[in-house]
């Protein structure tokens, strides 16, 4: 089970869980061995949007990431955030594109250190980056 290192947002509207962002300890953060996992998160712009992170493991013996969106409610920015040390820091908009449908980001690599969450935002909607209201204008995905 991992511990978390600050407390996630849970909000259940109609059924649906939406997901704030979220830090993992340094002993949480480490990666464990996972063959097939899926985490979502939604947001309510003007109806419901959803991104999508899937972490596998390829016959390579090495785990990694694509992440998914599905924007039917107007154009969202889509992208990956990247963090070398759990998601305490992170780079952001890695692989970042204008949709409104459904999309996919490239394939990445997801061991030795670096870990990726999936974001979408409707940047549109009440500027998402300097005022993020979890769940409304921006979603992401858990560490993975």
């Amino acid at each position: 089970m991992r511990k978390i290192a600050s407390v996630m947002a849970l909000v259940l509207t109609a059924g649906i869980a939406v997901i704030g962002p979220s830090s993992v300890s340094a002993a949480a953060a480490e990666q464990s061995v996972t063959e097939d996992v899926w985490n979502e998160s939604w947001w309510r712009p003007a109806g419901w949007n959803v991104v999508k992170i899937h972490r596998y493991m390829k016959a390579d013996g090495h785990h990694y990431v694509t992440g998914y969106i599905n924007a039917p409610n107007g154009t969202s920015a889509f992208y990956y955030d990247r963090s070398y040390n759990g998601g305490k820091t992170w780079e952001s908009f890695v692989d970042r594109r204008y949709v409104n449908g459904t999309n996919q980001l490239p394939e990445k690599y997801n061991d030795g250190g670096v870990w990726y969450r999936v974001c979408g935002a409707s940047e549109w909607l009440n500027n998402p980056y300097g005022n993020p209201q979890w769940g409304y204008n921006i979603a992401c995905t858990a560490w993975y």
